[in-house]
């Protein structure tokens, strides 16, 4: 059933340590176990020594699981370096390699999203998609290594789309260590539908990724079916990265939940809804609605 590979991000980066525990036994009453380990904490865990100690703790305290995992974001000017760079002795490629050697060993993590980031100013998509492939050639052999899969998340350009996803997942001949984080969000702006223009979309300069925006003829989650490892559940008006709350937007969730229920490889959904002070109860509500709608064909 999908409703047992959904794990939670909340907002946990504004938790304090003495009260992730608690609010983890919360979504454990409600039915909702995991939880993602995301970006803050993953950084986190690179910061500060001591910090998986205090997360296995309330994982073990509460009874949560944890799975799914989301690499933290490093920038720099015109440059999103969490996602690629050609550099083996690169500060970035360290970190992670780090994550992906202690988030599997300590949490039993068995995917790890990936940004693809922002083209540098007057490299062409090109260029970057085969600088793309050199940086994962320098990662997944460690994520075959230790038992977890790569998943690059797709977005809004050229570098992002379902060719490149497809050719970051297919350089690698089929290796366990990669595969992609669809995020239905990201696809439904990608969507193409009657009347909808690149200059409709309400899109920061982060979404912009630097590089030509890139609409998609067809649900991205049917054509990149195969290579599904994960996916962020959340919804929006297809015009702007909203991070609502599921069937509060535009996508069309029983036909995005029918698709990703046929993807053979797909481990972890995970909702990346922005909670705006809802309750762990009122989010796993939501969530066990949107799952009985699904299984009624609603």
């Amino acid at each position: 059933m999908l409703k047992d590979k959904l794990s939670h991000f909340y907002s946990w980066s504004q938790t304090a340590d003495e009260n992730i525990a608690p609010l983890m036994e919360r979504f454990v009453a409600a039915g909702h176990p995991r939880i993602v380990v995301g970006c803050s904490w993953c950084q986190r865990l690179l910061d500060e020594p001591g910090f998986a100690k205090v997360l296995k703790r309330a994982f073990a305290a509460s009874g949560a699981t944890p799975q799914g995992s989301h690499a933290p974001f490093w920038s720099v000017p015109q440059v999103s370096v969490d996602s690629f760079t050609t550099d083996p002795d690169s500060r970035y490629v360290k970190k992670h390699l780090a994550l992906l050697k202690l988030l599997p060993a300590e949490f039993g993590i068995k995917t790890y999203t990936l940004h693809v980031g922002w083209l540098p100013d007057g490299m062409t998509p090109e260029a970057y998609i085969e600088r793309g492939i050199r940086t994962l050639e320098m990662l997944v052999p460690a994520a075959e290594k230790n038992g977890v899969t790569i998943a690059v998340e797709n977005a809004f350009s050229a570098v992002s789309g379902v060719a490149a996803l497809t050719r970051y997942v297919r350089h690698f001949g089929g290796s366990p260590g990669i595969g992609v984080c669809v995020d239905v969000g990201h696809a439904n702006i990608s969507f193409r539908t009657p009347g909808k223009t690149a200059e409709q979309l309400r899109l920061d300069t982060i979404q912009r990724m630097n590089a030509e925006l890139l609409l998609c003829d067809g649900h991205m989650e049917e054509a990149l079916l195969p290579h599904l490892v994960a996916a962020h559940l959340h919804d929006n008006d297809g015009l702007a990265d909203e991070h609502k709350m599921p069937m509060t937007g535009t996508i069309d969730w029983t036909t995005i939940l029918g698709i990703l229920a046929r993807a053979p490889r797909l481990v972890s959904l995970e909702d990346e809804a922005g909670p705006r002070g809802m309750t762990p109860e009122e989010v796993c509500g939501i969530y066990d609605r949107l799952f009985a709608q699904h299984a009624r064909g609603i």
